[in-house]
């Protein structure tokens, strides 16, 4: 019986779709077929170790083909005690005794003409500060097939004297004293990251770019941490009016829940295990909860703050992609938004991220995530929102509510010593793919030599050659477009990014 010329045409398209999706997976299967396969990198490395040498050993260890380098190192640094990358052939840096730049770009003299915020100027007296980095690796990363990102984090308000003009865009707490950060709806801590990435993406050939902050809500603030919530500055005040939101309410909700958390956390280190205050008599999250109940306006807040960081994030993207269209824009996701808050996952979905980003970046630390969860997050609910629980059932309750077998998972006492492993990657970077759909790629940071939390501070602890081969495989087979060295090349050491490729091949 012939074909029906309808029958023809459904089947011919048909078999167009198959040959189409069979050339994309063999495309995919073969040994041409390249994921993004990036290191977080600091200038200074790149002129220590020279270009051409550093860039040869990144390629050769670890199949490097992306470059993710820090255009302004305002916020932070690391000191020799804890690194373990020794064998770069320089000496480990001590970045709190070296006079560096803390911005690595040149913008134009017109840019930032009469702003409240700066950048720090061009000198030539502090070491390479004759140097412009992004513009003398074009050259030598196209000469490998090698793409170039700018990379920018936020700073804290400890780094205020770094950046002329910082004091003026902090938050304001409850008390009306000094807060954490730059207030995210401040006009002029906006206009000043707004300008940097229009100067950064107009003035260099980037490939891509990849922005973040690494803070969450008031609401955290307080409840894990026992800090001051922020913000209650004019802007934030007048953002929240404007959305039908009492400033006055919030504010004494909010400041009710701080009471009520240093009084538990001073019952916590006098030793007392007996509910003997009025408030929590009914447990702590029964008291807490009866706070909000009562003080809507603090969720409300909250969830306002998020908002403002979704506007700045979707307004670089925004900025970046008018200047550059072709431009692969992005978003770092720190571990505490990543892998422990709750009131940040339930504000911000990723999906939500991939509507104004080509990449969302999660940081999936398998090894450091064992001992940032212990005293990073128990450690510190257990003196304040989980005071009525143990160490152990806070640890199960964490691990229920954030979607680990906790059969498969270490105890209280092992969380330092075995980390999360490589199934945590893979679970993390799976919800992320699931929630980001086809809107966004999704680029894993895997952590590497990442220095570990202990009660005394910080001190170096080797990756498992093993274990970070299995991360990165485990991202892979989750889905990940792409995985990225983290957190710094000048902690990672050699045999360690041998590990990485390995996964890679």
């Amino acid at each position: 019986m012939p074909m029906k010329r309808r029958d023809f045409v459904k089947t011919a398209a048909l078999a167009t779709l198959y040959q189409r999706d069979l050339a994309a997976v063999s495309a995919a299967g073969s040994p041409r077929y390249k994921p993004m396969v990036g290191v977080q990198i600091a200038p200074v490395s790149l002129f220590d170790e020279g270009i051409d040498r550093c860039l040869d050993t990144l390629q050769e260890k670890a199949s490097i083909n992306t470059l993710f380098i820090y255009s302004q190192t305002y916020h932070a640094g690391t000191k020799p005690k804890n690194v373990l990358a020794t064998d770069h052939g320089v000496p480990v840096r001590d970045f709190f005794k070296s006079r560096l730049p803390y911005l690595w770009v040149r913008n134009s003299t017109k840019a930032f003409a009469g702003k409240v915020v700066q950048h720090e100027k061009p000198n030539s007296d502090l070491e390479y500060g004759d140097r412009d980095l992004f513009h003398e690796i074009q050259k030598p990363a196209e000469q490998r097939g090698m793409r170039v990102y700018a990379r920018i984090l936020e700073a804290d308000a400890r780094r205020e004297a770094r950046i002329p003009g910082y004091k003026h865009v902090l938050t304001v707490d409850h008390e009306g004293k000094r807060g954490h950060g730059p207030c995210w709806n401040n006009p002029h801590y906006r206009q000043w990251v707004y300008t940097t990435i229009r100067e950064l993406v107009t003035n260099y050939g980037l490939d891509g770019l990849q922005y973040g902050a690494e803070r969450t809500g008031p609401l955290s603030h307080v409840l894990y941490r026992g800090v001051t919530p922020t913000c209650f500055c004019e802007h934030c005040v007048r953002r929240n009016k404007q959305k039908g939101i009492d400033p006055d309410r919030a504010k004494a909700g909010f400041s009710k829940l701080y009471s009520l958390i240093k009084s538990v956390e001073s019952s916590s280190t006098a030793g007392k295990t007996t509910r003997t205050q009025p408030q929590t008599a009914d447990g702590v999250l029964s008291s807490v909860m009866r706070i909000i109940y009562q003080h809507p306006e603090v969720l409300s807040w909250d969830y306002e703050w998020f908002q403002a960081d979704e506007e700045i994030c979707s307004e670089v993207h925004r900025i970046a992609k008018s200047i550059r269209p072709d431009i692969d824009s992005g978003r770092h996701v720190d571990h505490q938004r990543s892998s422990w808050d709750f009131f940040y996952r339930s504000a911000i979905s990723y999906g939500r991220m991939a509507e104004n980003a080509d990449y969302i970046k999660p940081i999936v630390y398998h090894e450091s995530m064992g001992p940032r969860l212990r005293w990073w997050v128990l450690d510190r609910v257990k003196d304040r929102i989980f005071n009525d629980l143990s160490l152990e059932q806070s640890l199960q309750l964490y691990y229920g509510l954030f979607g680990h077998d906790p059969s498969a998972q270490p105890g209280v006492k092992d969380l330092d010593r075995k980390g999360l492993g490589p199934e945590y990657v893979y679970r993390e970077v799976l919800r992320c793919k699931q929630s980001v759909g086809k809107q966004a790629k999704v680029y894993a940071g895997i952590g590497i030599d990442i220095p570990w939390y202990v009660p005394k501070g910080m001190e170096p602890r080797p990756s498992d050659p093993a274990q970070l081969t299995a991360a990165v495989e485990r991202a892979f087979d989750a889905g990940a477009d792409g995985v990225l060295a983290s957190r710094e090349y000048n902690e990672m050491r050699l045999s360690s990014l041998e590990a990485f490729g390995r996964g890679i091949q």
